[in-house]
């Protein structure tokens, strides 16, 4: 097993990890309150999101 192979199996580099955890906590958030705690889920559903992208910008890079 190479240590690419072992990165792999860590939760963080699963795939579609960010966009699960965004779709996760935008569920939460349907329900939250106070208005707060809503608005910081949204926040960390945006950044997942954001996250997600890049990886997949990464994902379709061409290799070098």
């Amino acid at each position: 097993m190479s240590n690419d192979d072992v990165l792999r199996a860590l939760p963080r580099d699963t795939p579609d990890y960010h966009s699960r955890q965004a779709a996760h906590l935008r569920v939460l958030a349907q329900s939250a309150r106070p208005a707060e705690l809503k608005a910081r889920l949204l926040e960390e559903a945006d950044r997942h999101e954001e996250l997600a992208g890049e990886e997949l910008e990464q994902l379709n890079a061409p290799a070098r």
